[in-house]
C-alpha cells in the first residue's frame, strides 16, 4: 500500500519506518525543511536504538522517502497517517492546532477516497471532530480512523514489530478493513488485534498510560512509608509483584515518571474530566504524587549536603529514561532546578541527551563529556537515569574521583553492596541507607544490610 506519514517526530519517524519494513511504500513528511534534508542525508534527529540502521535499509530498497509537501504526499497515497505533535495547551488538555491544520491540508488536497489514520495522541472524541471537518472540506470520502501507538522510547522498533496488541478504532467496517490490510503482516504472525469505536480506541491509549502512571505513583508513595519505618521497598515490590493479580511491571520505586506521554496524558485526562463536570480524584492524586516524589529526592540530596557552602552535585543522567535522548518532563530537571535554587553547583553527564537538555537548561549547569569528568570533585552523585553505563561502574574508581562519599540512587538500579564496599554511602528510594562496608557484594533487590 502507498502510505503518507505526516510528521517526522518520534512517533511518525518510527511508525513510518516500521510500516516501510512491513512492505509498504511510505513517504514521511515534515514541515521542517532542515529535518527532511537531514533525513535524506541519513542523519536521524532523534536517538532510538536501531532506528538509523532501519531507515537506511528502507531508503536503500526504495520503500521509504522523505518530503516537505503534505499535499503532494496525500495525492500519491491511499492512506495518510497523522503523527504530528499534540503539545499541552496553556489552558489544559492538548493543543490540536498542528493536528487540525494537517488534517485540513489532507482534506483539501485529496484527489479521491482516502483513509486518514490518527496516530497522534488525542483526547477521546477528537477523531469525530476531525471527521466532521474533513467531510466539509473534501468532496471525496475520507474515512477517519484511530490507531493509537504504544511505543516505549528505547524499544520502539520492537514494540511496533512485536506488539502486545494493535488497536483499531473506526466507525465503519471499511475503516477496519483498511487497517487490517496495513497490519496484515503482523496479523499473520498472530499478534492480537482489537477493533472498537474511535472513542474507545482514543480512550484506550489514555487509560493505558494512566494505569501505568498509577502503578508508579503507588509504589513511590509506599516507598516513602518504607523509608520512614526502615523497610526495604525492593523486598515489598517482589513480595507483591509475584501476586498474579498484581504482577511486577511498573512497580519499581524511583524518582518519578517523566517523558512525553505519562505526564501529558494524565494531565489531559484530568482536564477533560473537569470540563465534563467530573471530579478526577484518583488521577489528580497520581499527578500530585509524582511531583512530590521528585521534590523528596531533591530534598534528600540537600539533606546529605547539609548546607555545605561550595557543594557540588554530579547528576548522572538527563534523559527521562535510558536509551533515549528525550528530556521532555525529565525528573532530572526538577531535581536540578531545586539544587540550583539552593546555591548548589551542578555538573551533569548523559550519554545521549546533553544537547537536548542544553536547549532547556541553557548554561545553568556544567555539561560533561565523560562520567569521570562529571564525578570529579563531587560531594554527591545523584543517579536519575538508569543508563547501563552507570550501573556497571567501577565504584573504587568513582570513590577516588569524588570529594564526598554519598551516592543517591534515584532508580534503585545499583548493586548496593558494591557501592558500599568501595567506601561509599548508598542512599536509595524506599530502602535503608547503607554505610561504607554494609551490605553484601552484588546486593540488589531483597538483600540489604546484614
Amino acid at each position: 500500500m502507498k502510505i503518507a506519514v505526516i510528521g517526522c517526530g518520534y512517533v511518525g519517524l518510527v511508525s513510518g519506518t516500521c510500516l516501510a519494513a512491513l512492505g509498504h511504500h511510505v513517504v514521511a513528511v515534515d514541515v521542517m525543511e532542515e529535518r527532511v534534508k537531514q533525513l535524506r542525508q541519513g542523519i536521524v534527529p532523534i536517538y532510538e536504538p536501531g532506528l538509523s540502521e532501519l531507515i537506511r535499509n528502507e531508503v536503500a530498497v526504495g520503500r521509504l522517502s522523505f518530503d516537505i509537501d503534505t499535499a503532494k504526499a496525500t495525492q500519491s497515497a491511499e492512506t495518510i497517517f497523522l503523527a504530528v505533535g499534540t503539545p499541552p495547551a496553556k489552558e489544559g488538555g492538548y493543543d490540536f492546532s498542528y493536528l487540525f491544520s494537517a488534517a485540513e491540508i489532507v482534506a483539501k488536497a485529496a484527489n479521491g477516497p482516502k483513509t486518514l489514520v490518527v496516530k497522534s495522541t488525542v483526547s477521546p472524541g477528537t477523531g469525530s471532530k476531525i471527521a466532521q471537518m474533513v467531510a466539509k472540506l473534501s468532496p471525496h470520502k475520507i474515512e477517519v480512523v484511530n490507531n493509537p501507538e504504544f511505543l516505549r522510547e528505547g524499544t520502539a522498533i520492537q514494540d511496533f514489530m512485536q506488539p502486545d496488541r494493535i488497536v483499531f478504532g473506526a466507525s465503519s467496517p471499511a475503516g477496519i478493513a483498511t487497517l487490517r490490510e496495513i497490519y496484515q503482516p503482523l496479523i499473520d504472525k498472530g499478534y492480537e488485534i482489537f477493533s472498537m469505536s474511535r472513542e474507545s480506541a482514543e480512550l484506550t491509549k489514555f487509560a493505558a498510560n494512566a494505569m501505568l502512571a498509577t502503578r508508579i505513583s503507588f509504589i513511590n508513595e509506599v516507598s516513602q512509608l518504607a523509608q520512614a519505618i526502615g523497610a526495604d521497598i525492593e523486598s515489598v515490590r517482589m513480595g507483591i509483584g509475584t501476586d498474579k493479580r498484581i504482577g511486577p511491571a511498573f512497580l519499581k520505586a524511583g524518582i518519578g515518571y517523566g517523558g512525553s506521554c505519562f505526564p501529558k496524558d494524565v494531565q489531559a485526562l484530568v482536564h477533560q474530566m473537569k470540563t465534563l463536570g467530573l471530579n478526577p480524584l484518583l488521577l489528580s492524586g497520581i499527578e500530585a504524587a509524582n511531583t512530590r516524589q521528585k521534590q523528596i529526592f531533591a530534598k534528600r540530596i540537600l539533606d546529605v549536603i547539609n548546607d555545605k557552602k561550595d557543594a557540588v552535585v554530579a547528576v548522572w543522567g538527563l534523559a527521562f529514561k535510558a536509551d533515549t535522548d528525550d528530556v521532555r518532563e525529565s525528573p532530572a530537571f526538577d531535581v536540578i532546578e531545586t539544587l540550583l535554587k539552593a546555591g548548589v553547583t551542578v555538573k551533569a553527564y548523559d550519554p545521549q541527551a546533553a544537547e537536548t537538555a542544553r536547549k532547556v537548561l541553557g548554561d545553568k549547569i556544567t555539561y560533561c563529556k565523560t562520567l569521570a569528568e562529571c564525578t570529579w570533585g563531587a560531594d554527591v552523585v545523584a543517579l536519575v537515569t538508569n543508563w547501563n553505563e552507570f550501573i556497571t561502574q567501577n565504584w573504587e574508581m568513582i570513590a577516588k574521583l569524588m570529594r564526598g562519599k554519598h551516592i543517591l540512587d534515584g532508580r534503585n538500579c545499583l548493586a548496593s553492596g558494591r557501592v558500599t564496599a568501595a567506601g561509599l554511602h548508598y542512599h536509595a528510594v524506599g530502602r535503608p541507607e547503607l554505610k561504607p562496608g554494609e551490605g553484601k557484594m552484588g546486593s540488589m533487590g531483597v538483600v540489604s544490610a546484614g
